[in-house]
């Protein structure tokens, strides 16, 4: 890895200065806990980065040193006359005397380091706090499922994630007698709706903070008063709560549901009661009777129309093959006064169904092919009409006559 590397790692996915400074805010009550009780505040800051920790603490009256392995990062650092000590971190803890340091911090470090090492620098932490100083670890959240199935293993010098209760179980061993950790920094869906299974995913806490005291006279109460350590603490929710108000918003909005759907059941049965009352009332009220004999009435003339309709059909197809209706139709259509009469009934004609072709009733054709055929026959007859028919010649004879 070249040595400019995790310096731009850090700028790229860490965030600015001003935005670390402001996520270190965690921690002002713990530092105004310590600037009220030590009168000479001193910090020791593992792996310290781009120093942003140990500006913070500086600006509020610290003596602060930082230990850093990037060449890179410390000879930033020093450009801003922060005191950074480059080297291994286990090794340089040894130079520094018995309870020298109100505070020890190492922000985001020990998933860079393997379980030994870990122990190592617990042990080593402890021997140099003083008997009323923090040891402050913070580390990435495993219960956030986007931090510990992605984002922890974008940074390639991670080992291990850590868990918290490890974590505790390793810092009693060693002689902590007070500590308490607490989900921080929830993740960008933590103000999503209850209901939302995307805030599980990434609504939780992403940091585990883990603060701890060797004293024996530090109350436990310490680290709940909201009035001091944890006072701007920006506490995130844990997985299993987002789970359980996932669960209990479902419940209640589900119990909704089931009451609506109640309601509207039981206002539906007696909808339809009232319908069964009201169809019973107008069955038996005269309108309904009426009406229905109406039906009844019009069911029988249809039947009777129908059948008069086939009569008068069945009477015109006889007819149509009588000699006697040609010559009685030949001369009434020779009778001018009755010429729109006729016209007339052919109409009528043409709506039962019937047309008059040659003087005698032919079936109107229901299939258009047909009656194109027919068109095209009658026009190929009307084109020699004349020339063939006594009756074309004796009508043109008239015509000359009156005209």
């Amino acid at each position: 890895m070249d040595s400019d590397f995790y310096t731009e790692f850090e700028n790229n996915f860490r965030g600015s200065r001003e935005q670390i400074i402001n996520v270190l805010s965690n921690y002002d009550g713990l530092i105004d806990y310590i600037l009220n009780i030590d009168n000479d505040p001193s910090l020791l800051d593992i792996g310290s980065g781009r120093g942003e920790w140990i500006q913070k603490c500086n600006a509020l009256g610290f003596k602060s040193i930082g230990l850093e392995l990037d060449h890179k990062m410390v000879e930033d650092c020093k450009k801003i006359n922060l005191n950074i000590k480059q080297g291994d971190a286990l090794s340089l803890l040894d130079e520094f005397s018995e309870d020298s340091f109100s505070i020890v911090s190492a922000f985001h470090v020990i998933e860079h380091m393997k379980h030994e090492n870990i122990q190592e620098l617990i042990i080593k932490s402890k021997r140099i706090l003083k008997p009323n100083g923090f040891l402050i670890l913070e580390t990435p959240s495993i219960d956030n499922l986007i931090v510990s199935s992605k984002s922890f293993y974008i940074d390639p010098t991670h080992i291990n994630p850590i868990h918290p209760d490890l974590l505790g179980f390793m810092l009693s061993r060693t002689g902590f007698n007070k500590y308490k950790y607490y989900f921080i920094n929830g993740g960008p869906l933590q103000n999503s709706e209850a209901d939302s299974l995307t805030r599980i995913f990434n609504g939780v806490a992403q940091d585990i903070a883990l603060i701890a005291s060797k004293s024996n006279l530090l109350d436990n109460s310490i680290f709940d008063n909201c009035k001091l350590i944890k006072r701007d603490m920006r506490i995130g929710t844990t997985l299993l709560e987002a789970a359980i108000d996932f669960d209990n918003y479902s419940r209640n909005r589900y119990a909704q549901y089931d009451e609506a759907i109640f309601i509207m059941r039981k206002k539906i049965i007696d909808l339809e009661r009232q319908l069964q009352s009201l169809i019973r009332l107008h069955n038996m009220s005269l309108f309904s009777i009426v009406i229905k004999l109406l039906r009844k009435l019009k069911r029988i003339i249809f039947i009777l129309k129908d059948r008069l309709k086939n009569r008068i059909r069945s009477f015109l197809r006889y007819l149509s093959n009588r000699k006697l209706y040609i010559f009685m139709i030949k001369k009434i259509y020779k009778i001018q006064s009755i010429f729109y009469i006729i016209r007339y009934i052919e109409k009528m004609l043409d709506y039962l169904g019937f047309r008059i072709y040659q003087y005698k009733f032919v079936k109107r054709s229901k299939k258009i092919k047909e009656d194109l055929e027919l068109v095209e026959k009658q026009d190929r007859y009307l084109e020699t009409y004349f020339n063939s028919s006594q009756d074309a010649k004796n009508i043109f004879k008239d015509f000359n006559k009156y005209s």
